[in-house]
């Protein structure tokens, strides 16, 4: 027998004697497998093996949310790689936004394709239909199979069949899939070429970062986006800065510590996590090295913003750094941990301890608590701005609007999703977002206009 099957032989038999010593000591480990056996053996269905597991798997989460435990979640192989790219950001893919549009629904592609991808050099336009995918009808697909369809190994084919909007012929195009980065850092509008504004048009003094999720990519890409607006390439560095967290549902821990990091000076406590009897897990604290400590900073939170978010914001705002505006936070104090099952087809998301803000406080809301109890992250005194149910959707297509179709409004894709999501009113104003400019502008002082030129100087008349 070789030296490579021999280890392999005694590194199985110590894991299966690992396990037979964990069910011995635990017995429903001894029934959960015996209840199997029997179903497997006696049940007048031939259930396959596969539907078993993920029913047991199903089962044990749901006792877990019964008791409390809304966030834990099993993951089965279909929907395993989705949810993986909310925390890699890239997958295989061809660099187009989607969405069913019309009635009845139609695959239609939403915004310019993203610059640098497959579909950003084909005759691919905001508004076009997909009507097949390597040749298959999309009519009578939901979202899930369409993504399976256009994601995949990069390097292989895919066919779009496409009706360009206002036209009737369908053309086939060949594309092949990339490396696709999914953006976590959003501007307010975009430049010519689809790259994100991180400076405001208004008062270019003050910069705006948009985190919509937290990523493996996300501290790197807010660096970047800071680099540019303080860095040594920056053509005049801003004065101060707003985060917007708003509809951000949370993410990776890490990058979470990592972005609060950038803002403070060394030796403050960023979150503390705690298991099982508030038992003290791990204690993340600042380094200093972040290089933006005294930039006045403006956090938007609202009641969607989650777990991550609320880290950042509740860091923040106990420190000082910034002045949170809008409204209250959702209230996720919870950390799951992401389990690989059946060698990775399969993954658990468990919730395995809580975290704590920099005061001591654990801002989740547990079943039951009403607005007088303690949860979330609110506003500081002062800068509270509450949506209604009717000015949240106005807010957020006013906001999708704008990322898509730009700064007016307009262009092919405006008329379908007028009807889609409604129109906001003419008038419409970011009202969280305006009180974070007035209270930045307020601390900087009047914005003070531009110099003139020499030749400016020269055109004027001499002073007698």
């Amino acid at each position: 027998m070789s030296r490579r099957n021999m280890l392999l032989l005694i590194t199985t038999a110590l894991g299966s004697y690992a396990c037979f010593v964990r069910a011995e000591q635990n017995p429903y480990a001894r029934y959960v497998a015996g209840g199997y056996s029997i179903i497997d053996r006696w049940a007048l269905n031939e259930i396959p093996d596969q539907d078993l597991f993920e029913g047991a798997m199903r089962g044990m989460v749901d006792v877990l949310q019964k008791q409390g435990d809304e966030h834990s979640l099993f993951i089965d192989e279909e929907q395993r790689d989705l949810f993986r790219v909310e925390l890699t950001q890239e997958f295989g893919g061809v660099g187009v936004r989607i969405r069913q549009l019309g009635d009845p629904p139609q695959l239609t592609i939403v915004g310019p394709p993203e610059p640098g991808t497959p579909a950003f050099s084909a005759d691919i336009r905001s508004g076009d239909r997909i009507v097949a995918l390597d040749g298959k009808p999309t009519a009578e697909m939901d979202m899930l199979d369409v993504l399976k369809l256009m994601r995949g190994t990069t390097g292989q084919e895919v066919v779009l069949s496409i009706v360009h909007q206002g036209e009737a012929t369908v053309e086939d195009i060949t594309l092949v899939r990339a490396i696709i980065t999914v953006e976590s850092i959003r501007g307010d509008l975009r430049n010519k070429d689809g790259t994100w504004i991180f400076r405001l048009e208004s008062d270019p003094r003050i910069g705006y970062l948009r985190i919509t999720s937290f990523g493996d990519k996300t501290e790197a890409e807010l660096a970047r986006a800071l680099a540019s607006l303080c860095g040594p390439a920056a053509e005049d560095s801003i004065a101060a800065l707003i985060l917007d967290v708003r509809d951000n549902y949370g993410g990776a821990l890490d990058a979470a510590v990592g972005i609060s990091d950038l803002f403070l000076r060394a030796g403050l406590p960023i979150v503390t996590t705690r298991g099982r009897n508030e038992v003290t897990r791990d204690r993340f604290v600042s380094t200093g090295s972040g290089g933006y400590v005294d930039k006045p900073l403006a956090i938007l939170v609202n009641q969607n913003s989650a777990s991550a978010a609320e880290i950042l914001a509740a860091c923040l705002q106990d420190y000082h750094r910034g002045v949170v505006i809008g409204q209250r936070s959702y209230g996720k104090g919870t950390v799951q941990r992401l389990m690989p099952i059946e060698s990775g087809r399969s993954l658990l998301k468990l919730t395995s301890a809580t975290y704590w803000r920099p005061s001591g406080r654990n801002i989740h809301r547990m079943k039951g608590d009403t607005e007088e109890d303690l949860w979330g992250v609110s506003p500081n005194e002062g800068f509270e701005v509450v949506l209604d149910d009717q000015q949240y959707l106005q807010w957020r297509n006013y906001r999708r609007r704008r990322d898509l179709l730009g700064k007016d409004g307009n262009g092919p894709l405006a008329e379908q999703l007028d009807k889609e999501d409604g129109k906001p009113p003419e008038s419409f104003t970011d009202r969280a977002f305006e009180m974070a400019v007035s209270y930045l502008q307020a601390t900087l002082g009047p914005l003070t206009p531009p110099a003139e030129t020499n030749d400016q100087q020269a055109a004027q008349p001499p002073k007698s």
